[in-house]
This record gives structure tokens, C-alpha cells and sequence, in this order.
């Protein structure tokens, strides 16, 4: 074969673990073959006939990067100083390259590449998914959601902002929304008053943290395998019991507080933190929202699994749960809040268990003096439940959106 039907460009390779090589590829009407940089070694070689899908991405002047992927998913990606002309060239003797429709924006991209040409794309500042309604529609749109939004974030705002107030601002008014001479000392002095309790903060913090990571792991365990059998499986009583548990969704925590506290006390665990943590794994939101989002799952994805041998607990912890992320994830997030914000007053009594909630409320009932270490003390509660709710809004959205729909 002749010189002329063949194509060569210097460049880098890079393989599928990021390695990356110097060296030139060259491509005649067979194939192309990538050779590294002095040893003249063959590190990637192909036929046209085992291509898969190329891919090109201009990169700036000539240089181009180019994507190869062959039928038995080997990935190499090309950094070439003349990669349009080596990538043309193989598309033209790809015979039996998938078929893609070309629109004429692309093929007068393609022509403007081969000339050298820098192309300009237009992009509109707003893209608007519904043709049918007017700029004017849009604007009116985000104007009341920014005010709502606004209406929304403006309690938090306040609350921050009365945590940075020193004591002479904190009682004017009216109250101004952000303080005018910011300082630390209201976070300061309730470390000190903390500090001067019998019982170390960090005690309270450990408890907190303790209750709340065993309470949600159980219930997500819990919850996660009781809807997993719900949602996939018929067996006597599974309507009746999931009806039991949508019923139980309307009663809050203070109708049933004395049959927890009865069966706590039958069990000998008044005054430990099991009394919180047992209680917890049985609530009834993270099994509802479960089963629901499990119910979309296609059951052809648990039958193969079936027909591939696997356990029916693999099933569940290698299909099941990585396809319901988002479901457990909000689970994980209201389990958080409940447990976070809870005092346990009524179940706790020893001091050395007590909650940090239950610490920073006994430092509100100080009086008018520690106005500014409660508004830091309130700071602190709700801190971890927002910041952990705003790292996975996404998720929580998605989760209470499909939760009631089914295939």
C-alpha cells in the first residue's frame, strides 16, 4: 500500500487507566495504529470493522481530540496536532459506521473545521423550555419565585444575624435584620456557660451525635428491607400492613409519647438512649416513602438477578439500594432532623445522657442575659439538619416527586 493512502498525526494517547503516551497515529484504509515515541512500539491498533463509536472535540488551532471506542469497549483518547485530518480520513473508510443524521448546521461545522476555521456558536442568555409562553411570562415568573424565595430565606437570615448582635441591639426597636456592630461574643459566652456545667458539652454533643447516627442507620436498615418486601413481593396481610403503616403517617409524636414511654419502661430502657434510638427505627415516613420508590423499580431487573443466581439479600444490597438512592437518602434526612432537634425530656433523665438540645434549652430559661447565647444556642440546633438538607436537596425533590407514581 502505498504512502499516499495513508494519514499520520503526532500527538498523545491516553488509555483507560490515564496513562498517558507521545508518539503518532497512523491510519490507511484498514485501520489505524497508534506507535509511541522512539521505540516505534504498537500501543493501540484497530480495525475499521471493530469500532464502536469516534468521537471528535476541537480543541484549538489544529490540534484535535479524538475518542475511539471499539466493540470490546477499549477506550483510547487522541491529543493530535492535525487530529481532523486522521479522524476525516477513518470516517471515510468506516464502512460500517452507524448512521447518524446530519443536520446542515453540522456538516457546514465540518467543512469549516477542514479549512481551518474558527467557528463562532451563538448561545441565547435564556433557553426557554416553553415556546408557548412569552419573555414577559418568563420574567413574571422568576420575579415571584425570587420574591417568594426571598420571603423563605428571610427567617434564617434573621436568626444569623440576632446570633451577631451584641446585647444593646438585640433589644431595639424595631429589630434591625442584620447588626450593625458584628461580633462572636454571644458564641464565646455560651461555650463559657457550657463549659462551667458538671457535665462536659462535648458529652452532650456525643450523646446527640450517638442517638441520632444508630437511629438512622437502624431505620434506614429497617425501613429499607420491609418495603423491599412490600413493594415486590405478594404475601398475606402485605396490604393490610402497609394501610397500618399509612394510618400510623397521621398521628405525630405526641399521641403516641405515652405508648413509647409504657413499652420503654416494660423493656427496662427509661434513662438510656436506647429510648430514643428504638422508637426511631419504627417510623413510619421512611417505610412509606420506600416502598413507594421501590415500586418503580422494573421487577425484570430483580428476576434476572433471580435467574443469575443471586440471593435475595443481594439482590437488595447490590440492585436494590443503588437504584433507590435518592429515596434513602431523603429517609436519612428527615431521620436526621427528628432525632437532632429532639430534647428527650420525657424519656432521659441522668444528666450525663441528656441531648444538646436539652443543654442549650436550660441555658434559654437563664433569662433576659443570655438573649444572644440562645439566638447562637439556635444557630447551633438547626445548623446540621440545613446544611445536611441543602447538600442533598436534589435528591430530596426527586424522591417526593416520584413517590407516587407508578409503571
Amino acid at each position: 500500500m502505498s504512502e499516499i493512502n495513508k494519514v499520520r498525526s503526532t500527538g498523545t494517547l491516553e488509555t483507560i487507566d490515564g496513562r498517558k503516551y507521545r508518539g503518532y497515529l497512523e491510519a490507511d484504509e484498514e485501520g489505524a495504529t497508534f506507535y509511541a515515541r522512539k521505540t516505534n512500539k504498537a500501543l493501540a491498533d484497530w480495525r475499521y470493522n471493530r469500532l464502536h463509536r469516534m468521537d471528535n472535540i476541537r480543541l484549538g488551532g489544529t490540534s484535535t481530540q479524538v475518542t475511539v471506542i471499539l466493540k470490546d469497549d477499549s477506550r483510547f483518547i487522541f491529543d493530535l496536532d492535525h487530529g481532523m485530518k486522521v479522524y476525516n480520513f477513518m470516517d471515510e473508510h468506516w464502512l460500517d459506521k452507524p448512521q447518524k443524521i446530519r443536520t446542515r448546521g453540522d456538516e457546514l461545522h465540518r467543512l469549516a473545521e477542514l479549512r481551518g476555521e474558527k467557528i463562532q456558536v451563538k448561545r441565547h442568555l435564556i433557553t426557554r423550555r416553553h415556546p408557548n409562553r412569552s419573555i414577559a411570562g418568563d420574567i413574571g415568573i422568576y420575579l415571584v419565585l425570587a420574591i417568594v424565595g426571598m420571603l423563605m430565606v428571610f427567617p434564617l437570615i434573621f436568626l444569623v444575624g440576632s446570633s451577631l448582635k451584641p446585647l444593646d441591639e438585640l433589644f431595639r426597636f424595631p429589630p434591625p435584620v442584620w447588626p450593625q456592630h458584628p461580633t462572636m461574643d454571644n458564641f464565646s459566652d455560651l461555650f463559657v456557660t457550657m463549659g462551667q456545667s458538671w457535665v462536659p458539652f462535648s458529652r452532650y454533643l456525643v450523646n446527640t451525635v450517638l442517638i441520632t447516627a444508630l437511629g438512622t442507620f437502624g431505620h434506614l436498615i429497617i425501613a429499607s428491607m420491609a418495603a423491599f418486601v412490600l413493594a415486590k413481593y405478594d404475601f398475606p396481610g402485605g396490604k393490610a400492613f402497609f394501610a397500618v403503616v399509612t394510618t400510623c403517617l397521621m398521628f405525630s409524636g405526641y399521641v403516641t409519647g405515652i405508648p413509647n414511654y409504657l413499652i420503654m419502661s416494660r423493656l427496662k430502657m427509661i434513662d438510656t438512649m436506647w429510648a430514643l434510638i428504638l422508637p426511631a427505627f419504627a417510623a413510619p415516613i421512611g417505610l412509606f416513602l420506600m416502598k413507594q420508590f421501590m415500586e418503580g423499580l422494573p421487577t425484570a431487573l430483580i428476576e434476572a438477578a433471580t435467574i443469575d443466581g443471586a440471593g435475595q439479600f443481594r439482590i437488595f444490597w447490590s440492585i436494590v439500594m443503588p437504584n433507590v438512592k435518592p429515596a434513602w437518602l431523603t429517609m436519612i434526612i428527615f431521620s436526621v432532623q427528628s432525632l437532632w432537634n429532639t430534647s428527650a425530656a420525657t424519656v432521659i433523665y441522668s444528666e450525663a445522657n441528656k441531648t444538646l438540645v436539652y443543654a442549650l434549652q436550660q441555658i434559654q430559661a437563664g433569662g433576659i442575659a443570655r438573649t444572644g447565647q440562645v439566638a447562637a444556642a439556635n444557630v447551633i440546633i438547626v445548623a446540621v439538619p440545613i446544611l445536611i438538607f441543602v447538600f442533598s436537596q436534589s435528591r430530596i425533590l426527586e424522591t417526593m416527586a416520584s413517590s407516587g407514581i407508578k409503571d
